[in-house]
């Protein structure tokens, strides 16, 4: 039985759907604040997290989870509609888009591009994060396990081959993700660097938006 965890100050709302949450084969519990919940997650950590009446959004929580040291986890955010509605059904297909979600992280220095290449992979149900060097891809990678990494090659600090290298030989990266390298580097030489360096992808840019996203979906078997 999957666990989650219920942030909420409104604690009748959770009495009234822990039962019929367990029916779909869910465990529900509650934290009161989003700080107790950080706390919580330390000392047990639940497969998702469900955010409703809470007084936080889920890019805040994020944040605080991310800032506590604790590995990324799913959260389901729920409007208060979406609560008062109390139609179980609906609520547990979003906890179950949320735990099947794939990740993807973009390692991209080019904040405009980075930001256009989110907001494409979040409409489409992808998770998404982003990192604007090197250091922090690797660093990114190894906290939240992505599924895919989108690399830029010129990346600052530490390139992107030289990432990829990094993720073929260095033990500790417990799960390599899949790589989609896209880059201003068109030549030969370069995308064959790309494939022996064993990214599934090499792209060229300007990369069209329907291509990208089919290509991220094609990889990520979604």
């Amino acid at each position: 039985m999957a666990k989650l965890l219920f942030v909420t100050d409104n604690t009748k709302i959770f009495t009234a759907i822990r039962e019929s949450f367990a029916k779909y084969g869910y465990f529900l519990d509650v934290a009161i604040s989003a700080d107790e919940a950080v706390s919580r997650i330390r000392a047990g950590k639940p497969d998702a997290v469900i955010l409703g009446h809470s007084g936080v959004s889920k890019d805040v929580f994020s944040g605080m989870v991310k800032r506590s040291g604790i590995n990324s986890l799913p959260i389901a955010e729920f409007s208060a509609e979406e609560l008062a509605a109390l139609d179980i059904k609906a609520m547990t297909d979003k906890i179950s888009s949320a735990l099947s979600k794939k990740k993807v992280l973009i390692a991209e220095d080019d904040r405009q591009m980075s930001q256009i290449f989110q907001s494409l992979l979040a409409a489409s149900g992808f998770e998404v994060r982003a990192a604007f060097d090197g250091a922090e891809t690797l660093s990114e990678i190894k906290s939240w396990k992505p599924n895919l990494v989108v690399l830029d090659i010129m990346l600052p600090v530490i390139d992107g081959f030289h990432i990829c290298q990094m993720l073929n030989e260095d033990p500790s990266f417990e799960i390599r993700p899949k790589v989609l390298i896209i880059s201003g580097r068109g030549s030969d030489w370069d995308q064959n660097l790309g494939a022996a360096c064993g990214a599934e992808e090499y792209l060229v840019k300007p990369v069209n938006n329907a291509v990208f996203i089919n290509k991220v979906k094609e990889i990520t078997g979604r």
